[in-house]
């Protein structure tokens, strides 16, 4: 699964899959030390993911000020999936 992320004219960011999630994400987590993402599963049996990569500095801001997060996934022969997200944000901020 690759997920990459983007910020939106409004501000609101943005994780897109370009396959199907494990579960439905409940929330992402901000790691703010290393600035990584972490996506949550609302089964919780279903491991956690870490994205592998950290969240460019000058998107950092960004992330910083938004509430939510928008998962969006979009993979051949389906229709794309679209939901909402709260963004946990831990750790001292930078």
């Amino acid at each position: 699964m690759n997920i990459e992320m983007t910020v939106l004219k409004s501000g609101v960011v943005m994780l897109v899959s370009d396959r199907p999630m494990p579960d439905m994400v409940r929330r992402v987590e901000y790691y703010r030390d290393q600035r990584l993402f972490m996506l949550v599963y609302d089964d919780e049996d279903v491991d956690s993911d870490l994205m592998h990569y950290e969240v460019p500095i000058d998107f950092a801001g960004q992330v910083e000020k938004t509430p939510n997060v928008v998962i969006y996934t979009v993979y051949q022969n389906e229709p794309p999936i679209g939901y909402k997200v709260p963004l946990v944000k831990v750790g001292d901020i930078f």
